[in-house]
């Protein structure tokens, strides 16, 4: 089958025109736009297909943000999606709106070896839940249940729950949060633009001086978040450094929290835009020492395997799947 498939997000959106069918997803043609540079999907829509013939007759959007009776409002953007207008507006006759990471729960079964790097072998239950999380713009989260042949998929905002600090460091993290934001989440911290906070906090509460090259790099950067990532991994600077490690060691227990909510004895896949560019840091140490250290659940979490998604495509792969389903 022949589908659209779009990956609908704050920063950006992807679209691609998509072969699925069993176990097997092919990306024929795929194009990215900035989001905040149009009006709606609509319009990004006509503007993908007007060089598509013949159209396609089904099409998915795993969209950022919560879906209630084919309907979506963008959580970091002002865009409102709606299947029955969509499809009459694009010409689509079978439309279907989904959670991104609903959707990027639904690609997992698409995902080959290398599309994957392992943190933690484990020991996977072929017939436990698979728990899926990722930091990018936001945070998203889903979990995976396999009943018979069928993959049902629960999507979160688990992202928006209250931030727990572990540490004295992380309470008075917290603090300087709060007095910004009124109330610390786990998106707060995790996602693209929490790891500048993060930045910011260490600098305040004086872990380490900020070198003036690298300040200067980072306030010049078109993306924040990415200059301190590169800077933390190369060990240029050491504040970056420390705030790349704070990160990554509130992400693995951000990861353990949620296997231990959904039991995920299948696996804890991240996914996102952040995890494969500092793989480095989250093969280290840090990310599965406090994935595991819940004490008294430490046996059953050394047994989870934990792997990280290197496919940016896998959206679109549980966007197509939807489209096939409807």
């Amino acid at each position: 089958m022949r589908v659209l498939a779009g990956d609908v997000g704050g920063t950006k959106t992807a679209l691609a025109i998509v072969e699925i069918g069993g176990r097997r997803c092919r990306v024929l043609r795929h194009e990215r736009y900035h989001s905040a540079d149009h009006r709606g999907l609509e319009e990004i829509v006509a503007a993908f297909l007007s060089a598509e013939r013949p159209q396609p007759a089904a099409a998915g959007f795993g969209v950022a943000g919560p879906v209630r009776g084919g309907r979506a409002r963008i959580t970091n953007l002002s865009w409102r999606l709606d299947e029955r207008r969509l499809s009459r507006r694009t010409g689509i006759r079978r439309v279907v709106l989904v959670n991104d990471f609903g959707a990027n729960a639904l690609g997992l079964r698409y995902l080959g070896p290398r599309q994957t790097v392992t943190l933690a072998r484990g020991r996977a239950d072929a017939h436990g839940p698979i728990a899926l999380l990722g930091a990018g713009t936001g945070l998203g989260q889903a979990v995976l249940l396999r009943v018979g042949d069928r993959d049902v998929v629960v999507a979160s905002e688990g992202g928006h729950v209250d931030f727990g600090p572990r540490t004295p460091v992380e309470d008075r993290l917290v603090a300087f949060l709060r007095r910004r934001f009124g109330r610390t989440t786990r998106e707060r911290i995790l996602s693209g633009r929490g790891l500048g906070l993060v930045y910011d906090f260490l600098a305040r509460d004086g872990a380490a001086r900020p070198g003036r090259t690298a300040a200067e790099e980072i306030r010049a950067a078109e993306d924040r978040a990415a200059a301190i990532s590169r800077l933390g991994l190369s060990g240029r600077d050491p504040l970056c450094r420390k705030a790349l490690e704070l990160f990554v060691t509130i992400y693995g227990s951000e990861a353990g929290n949620l296997a231990l909510q959904y039991r995920a004895t299948g696996g804890v896949f991240v996914a996102g835009g952040i995890a494969p560019k500092i793989l480095k840091a989250m093969k280290a140490r840090a990310f599965l020492r406090s994935f595991r250290d819940k004490p008294p659940m430490k046996p059953l979490l050394a047994d989870i395997p934990v792997r990280v998604v290197l496919d940016q495509n896998l959206g679109l792969y549980g966007a197509a799947a939807a489209a096939a389903r409807r």
